[in-house]
């Protein structure tokens, strides 16, 4: 789901450099008004599920024939230590993706932003604003921000572009939507078991001992499950890459 430098038109660029800007500035005055310097055990969590993320989204898993996905896991983190302070946390590890890894471009950095920290954020924070807070609700809606990305990424990439290259745009349009009703169901999946591993199973009272033992077995889970992902991974294009190789429009993944 990360595009390349290829993938936006320069005016589109902007505008989503603009539109990532706007959304962490206010995700940021949040963060300065609700988290404290001093609370230094969610910044500690948010640090953790950053690395656990970033890890995990170098690994593909087959979803559907020739096709794979990764976890994204936007709505993940904006669970567990709030949408703002997810929505950084997103952003950062698709920044340092982009600088280190050449994992999405850094032209198109911004529309990544967009896309996989502040929209699942934003579901989140409707959530948040509803009162819906089951687990069962957060692993649904993991799965319904994915689907929405891919259903923005054709209107991103095909923004500022003369008619002849939008040949075949609708026939992409219906491959990503289809190939990331796959991919939502297996990141909704894969949500909800992270969730229902992570979220806190003792009462505030409990002794240190069992808190620590209960870090130690997630920790553990984690590595496991990371160990799971590298076990089944696959170097099968991902649901963006086969739309866009399936319906000759290649150059977008340069």
């Amino acid at each position: 789901m990360h595009l390349g430098n290829g993938a936006l038109t320069p005016e589109c660029a902007a505008l989503a450099f603009g539109a990532a800007g706007i959304g962490l500035g206010a995700a940021a005055m949040d963060i300065v008004r609700t988290v404290s310097t001093k609370d230094g055990k969610k910044l500690a969590l948010a640090a953790a599920l950053g690395l656990f993320v970033f890890a995990a989204q170098m690994f593909n898993l087959p979803v559907l024939p020739g096709i794979s996905a990764h976890l994204v896991g936007g709505v993940l983190l904006a669970w567990m230590v709030g949408p703002s302070l997810g929505a950084w946390t997103m952003a950062i590890v698709l920044t340092v993706q982009a600088l280190v890894l050449g994992d999405g471009g850094l032209t198109s950095l911004g529309a990544n932003i967009v896309n996989m920290a502040l929209l699942p954020a934003g579901v989140v924070h409707l959530l948040q604003r509803c009162e819906l807070q089951r687990i069962s609700v957060a692993a649904v809606a993991a799965g319904f921000a994915v689907v929405l990305a891919a259903l923005l990424i054709p209107l991103e990439t095909a923004l500022f572009r003369s008619a002849s290259e939008l040949s075949g745009w609708s026939d992409f349009a219906s491959s990503m939507l289809l190939s990331h009703l796959a991919a939502g169901a297996a990141e909704g999946v894969l949500t909800l078991v992270l969730l229902l591993a992570l979220s806190p199973a003792t009462s505030p009272s409990a002794g240190t001992r069992i808190r620590w033992q209960i870090g130690l077995l997630r920790s553990a889970f984690c590595l496991a499950l990371i160990a799971g992902l590298v076990a089944c991974s696959t170097e099968l294009p991902d649901g963006y890459e086969a739309a866009a190789q399936s319906r000759g429009l290649a150059w977008l993944l340069e």
